[in-house]
């Protein structure tokens, strides 16, 4: 365990989802359904739960959904933005990894939505966007071009074979 890092355990016990009444304020919410290793996917219920604490708290949640192609259920989300109020206060991530075993390529995306902001009012899409334009050089055109093909008719009638 690392100092300032404030954990959220999710077991059997508490039906992989952390108990939010007792656990502290945090800036970042880092939240990943379904749980890798387990296959725990949170609820609607459950995720509009997280979406109330972490606007009461002033919170950003980065939601990692690079299992949601597993969710077979209809009744839980793929994404945190089916729930009302996330565009407010999350983050998601993906990734072309699980959708279309692209293990080790690193082709993914980030969802910033303009309705997040800080304290202040001021996007934080802004700042993501300045940091990946100055850190981030973007994939190679080959791999890129994998993921346009996986995201046509062909390419996610394979990909629902695959998961």
């Amino acid at each position: 365990q690392y100092p300032g890092i404030v954990y959220m355990p999710c077991n059997p016990s508490n039906n992989f989802f952390p108990d939010l009444a007792n656990t502290p304020r945090a800036d970042v919410i880092y939240f990943c359904s379904p749980n890798n290793p387990t296959g725990a996917a949170a609820t609607k219920e459950q995720l509009a739960e997280l979406i109330k604490f972490a606007k009461d708290n002033g919170s950003i949640i980065v939601y990692d959904a690079a299992y949601a192609p597993f969710i077979r259920s209809p009744d839980v989300p793929k994404s945190i933005y089916e729930v009302e109020g996330a565009r407010e206060v999350a983050i998601e991530v993906n990734s072309f990894s699980k959708y279309a075993g692209f293990t080790g390529v690193r082709l993914g995306w980030t969802i910033v939505p303009d309705e997040l902001l800080w304290a202040d009012g001021t996007p934080v899409r802004n700042d993501f966007n300045r940091v990946m334009c100055t850190i981030f050089n973007g994939a190679s055109n080959i791999v890129q071009a994998g993921g346009l093909a996986c995201l046509d008719d062909e390419g996610l009638k394979e990909i629902e074979t695959l998961i």
